[in-house]
């Protein structure tokens, strides 16, 4: 092989590999989309072929279910909500741990919608993606999880391994609880106005805070 041959094979294994990875991105972008404006329900493949330039049988090349198109939104999502916390975590030196928790509750409510996903709709999206795209998920998760200790370590230096990973869990906790405590349905809201005529639904935000407060005592 010549080194023009070799040079032009390269260059159209790396062309098709950043042409997978636009028309992947276009799903996932319309996908994304549909879902904000329609809920969860509302994404299947017709519609997000209707949205885009691939055809629903060419989305099958890239995804076997609606699931996966989720799986890679969360990815890309919690990609976004690392390099927050990097950059953060890379511009202070030292925080208070009431500051802590305030960066935290401001940088959820800026991904409150993906909880709705990790809350209610977890266990049919992991149920119906392959292995390899499941895989792919928790080494992002991972790799969110690295840089959250890091950063607890950072500012927390007296804090031992162990509560720190312990927080992370708690936080983990408290995170995917909040959606359903505080975004109710109509009818869930109506239920609950007439079991408790003065009720009001929690506020994200501030019960956030309050039980990462909460958390950190032992930080």
């Amino acid at each position: 092989m010549t080194d023009y041959t070799y040079i032009m094979e390269k260059f159209k294994r790396a062309r098709t590999m950043e042409q997978i990875a636009n028309r992947q991105e276009e799903i996932i972008t319309v996908c994304d989309s549909i879902y904000r404006r329609k809920g969860y329900e509302a994404v299947h493949f017709n519609a997000v072929s209707k949205m885009t330039s691939v055809s629903r049988s060419s989305i099958y090349n890239y995804y076997n279910t609606k699931e996966e198109i989720f799986l890679d939104l969360l990815m890309r999502d919690f990609g976004k909500w690392t390099e927050e916390l990097k950059s953060f975590f890379d511009k202070n030196k030292k925080i208070t741990k009431k500051e802590f928790c305030i960066f935290l509750s401001d940088s959820l409510i800026k991904h409150e919608k993906y909880f709705e996903l990790l809350a209610v709709y977890m266990p049919p999206i992991e149920k119906n993606s392959r292995l390899e795209k499941l895989t792919a998920y928790r080494q992002h998760t991972r790799t969110f999880f690295n840089v959250f200790i890091e950063g607890l370590g950072k500012f927390f230096p007296k804090a031992s391994d162990e509560k720190k990973r312990m927080f992370y869990t708690y936080f983990q906790t408290v995170v995917y609880g909040l959606y359903p405590l505080t975004n109710l349905s109509d009818k869930q809201l109506q239920a609950m106005k007439k079991t408790y005529p003065k009720y009001k639904v929690p506020d994200f935000r501030q019960i956030c805070f309050n039980a990462l407060m909460l958390l950190m005592a032992d930080i």
